[in-house]
């Protein structure tokens, strides 16, 4: 665990009272970079709180106005607007505070282990980030409720992984890369790279069993998957740090690792039709001799 990580969670035990005082609060967990130790001198603070029932905008006011707060601001969160994120400052630390309902937590417990929900809103996976945070919450208040969900959340459901797996199955032919390569379309190329490296990541995480923690601290989350292509971090930033022409050919090689992968530990994934289209080579037409 780093200085700013151990910093951020002893400040979050001096916070946390003022909140869990509160007759609605059930539990208060830390989340984010301080709960996972890894935290440096850019991270703020996030801290989850419990309701028996979702507080008004008046009550989270008031509660930081108690505490002397600034810098205050507070919006709807998550797609379903569900839960409430708060925003202040407070010994000189950013905090962010995500407020939820029990039911509503429940909910989205359930929605993933028992629906295999794998929605998604631009570039996360709101309710499976949520149960993330819940499995590495360092507790701070309510630690009866917070294990309760942890038992709910294990074992990963191999329903899931089959579910994130077939959502993520929409690669392109990779020959489009190739010729992107040759033309030198650098911004097309590089946004196609990310697209697929989400792809790979989301495969990678269902087949690690890993609630998808969404897309920071990257190189840690791949640290700790036994199930990867070799050295697959390195590569992946050879994809992006090196030439176009070096970069293409270890993008297509991880992608057909990953590929391998699956039909090894989801052989219930058919991916017959996937690779076909990722194989396809787009037609090209040569000059008549006689022009």
């Amino acid at each position: 665990m780093t200085e700013h990580s151990a910093w951020r969670i002893a400040l979050a035990h001096k916070i946390a009272p003022a909140f869990t005082a509160h007759p609605k609060v059930e539990a208060c967990f830390v989340f984010g970079s301080a709960a996972l130790g890894l935290s440096d001198q850019y991270s703020d603070l996030e801290l989850a709180f419990i309701w028996s029932q979702l507080p008004s905008v008046e009550e989270l006011r008031a509660t930081a106005q108690s505490v002397g707060v600034k810098g205050w601001e507070i919006e709807p969160y998550e797609e379903a607007k569900q839960a409430w994120l708060e925003q202040f400052y407070l010994y000189d630390m950013k905090v962010e505070a995500g407020h939820w309902a029990r039911k509503t937590m429940d909910s989205i417990v359930t929605d993933v282990v028992e629906r295999y929900d794998v929605s998604q809103n631009g570039l996360l996976f709101e309710k499976q980030v949520t149960v993330s945070h819940l499995q590495r919450a360092i507790v701070l208040y309510g630690k009866d409720h917070i294990q309760h969900w942890q038992k709910r959340l294990s074992p990963y459901p191999e329903a899931l992984a089959v579910a994130m797996v077939q959502k993520h199955l929409k690669f392109r032919p990779f020959d489009g890369q190739y010729i992107l390569t040759k033309r030198l379309e650098i911004p097309m190329l590089n946004e196609n790279n990310c697209a697929i490296t989400r792809w790979l990541l989301n495969m990678l995480f269902a087949l690690n069993r890993v609630y998808h923690p969404g897309f920071k601290w990257t190189r840690y989350f791949v640290a700790e998957m036994n199930l990867k292509p070799p050295e697959f971090f390195a590569r992946l930033e050879c994809v992006f740090q090196s030439d176009a022409a070096s970069g293409t050919p270890e993008l297509r090689r991880l992608v057909e690792e990953t590929f391998d992968l699956v039909e090894q530990c989801l052989p219930q994934v058919d991916l017959k039709q996937q690779r076909e289209t990722f194989h396809r080579l787009y037609p090209k037409w040569e000059l008549p001799v006689d022009r």
